[in-house]
């Protein structure tokens, strides 16, 4: 990722989470999640990726990654 107008260590990251409340019969939930950093022009906060995820499909994400340490789980 190219973050133009802040060095990579003084980037601060943020996620937003969203999910349905209700979940219709039949129906999977999607999750959306929303990074965004503050590495814009003049320490704007910029979009950096944006994920649309079923629960399932977010469990399989996360699962298929074996490089967590320990206190990460």
């Amino acid at each position: 990722m190219s973050l133009l107008y802040k060095k990579e260590e003084d980037v601060v990251y943020e996620v937003s989470i969203k999910k349905p409340s209700l979940v219709e019969a039949g129906v999977e939930p999607i999750i959306e999640l929303r990074f965004i950093a503050d590495c814009g022009k003049h320490g704007c906060w910029e979009n950096v990726d944006y994920y649309k995820l079923t629960p399932k499909r977010l469990l399989e994400v996360l699962q298929s990654f074996e490089d967590y340490e320990e206190h990460e789980l």
